[in-house]
């Protein structure tokens, strides 16, 4: 456990103090850990919540089709799932695991975990389904079945034939308790497969700081910054969203994630998605072409996480000293 120990004081430190941690420059060493110069800004967009709603999920892969987003991650325990692994298979995808230990929709969308209540009874509510909240899920769940959980999710998603190339979070779980952010900061030597550290509400600069720190300690390919803009309150249906050309305009130079959140309206999105106008309005944005020559301006390499993940088998082979020293 001593790289998750590392990882949790890091991750702990700079929740508390924020940008008082240790300065080094902005850029990283992960670009040309990947092949890339140092100089140069690459951006991977990822939609997540796949397999949650057919109609979130067919905005997904439209974009992917389009070529105007990179990557999408699943959702081994919901509904849609089987569906949304067809259609990355179809494609050839690679794809991330949306680590899934909640359900915020329970009756509006049911799912329990991938394993039975009698396996992980920890993990399910009295209702049968995944706790409501991270808060619910920090109190009650033991760490030996989230990790049995966890593990059972990535084989699911492997079972049927996709690869697998980042792993993330649904509610961003694993800084809830020390045990949780300890489970997840291991997944990468065990697997192979890198964590994504949402760390979103920091700033670029603070984020590089952090995850630079967590690269060169702990040997994990994560992106340099997260961003998603989950901000319900400041999108309006039929208005353009312009937080992510702004978003755009500040990526420095290194290896950046966009988590976002596409949905196609139709009766059935109505009626179960509660946070719906944002995800209309994050389709729109990722559709218009405004955006896409905002990061064509900037030179911004679009990639997939595809590369990261190849260098997270690097890391973990190598007893000698590694690139993202």
């Amino acid at each position: 456990m001593g790289h998750a120990m590392t990882l949790q004081r890091r991750f702990l430190g700079w929740l508390l103090i924020g940008s008082a941690i240790a300065a080094p420059a902005l850029a990283t060493p992960l670009a040309q850990c990947i092949g890339l110069s140092d100089r140069d800004t690459a951006l991977i967009v990822n939609a997540d919540d796949i397999g949650m709603h057919p109609d979130l999920d067919k905005a997904a892969f439209k974009l992917i089709d389009a070529g105007q987003i990179q990557d999408l991650s699943v959702m081994p325990p919901t509904p849609n799932f089987a569906q949304a692994a067809q259609w990355a298979k179809e494609r050839n995808l690679s794809v991330g695991v949306h680590l899934t230990l909640t359900n915020e929709w329970q009756e509006k969308q049911p799912w329990g975990a991938v394993l039975s209540r009698d396996e992980v009874p920890s993990l399910y509510n009295p209702q049968g389904n995944l706790w409501a909240t991270v808060t619910e899920l920090a109190a009650h769940a033991k760490p030996a079945e989230v990790r049995k959980e966890l593990l059972a999710q990535i084989a699911k998603v492997q079972a049927t034939g996709l690869k697998i190339t980042h792993l993330d979070t649904h509610m961003v779980f694993w800084p809830a308790t020390p045990e949780l952010l300890n489970l997840y900061a291991s997944l990468p030597k065990e697997t192979g497969i890198p964590i994504v550290i949402q760390s979103f509400r920091g700033t670029l600069k603070e984020q590089s700081q952090l995850h630079r720190q967590i690269q060169s300690e702990n040997a994990i390919a994560t992106p340099d910054t997260f961003s998603m803009q989950y901000n319900p309150t400041e999108r309006s249906r039929g208005v353009a969203y312009q937080g992510y050309v702004e978003l755009i305009k500040q990526l420095p130079s290194g290896v950046h994630t966009i988590g976002i959140h596409p949905a196609e309206d139709s009766p059935s999105a109505q009626a179960a998605i509660t946070d719906l106008n944002l995800r209309l309005t994050d389709y729109a944005a990722w559709q218009d072409p405004v955006l896409h020559k905002a990061i064509k301006a900037r030179g911004i390499k679009l990639i997939t996480y595809a590369p990261l993940q190849a260098l997270q088998e690097q890391l973990n082979q190598s007893s000698a000293k590694h690139c993202l020293k």
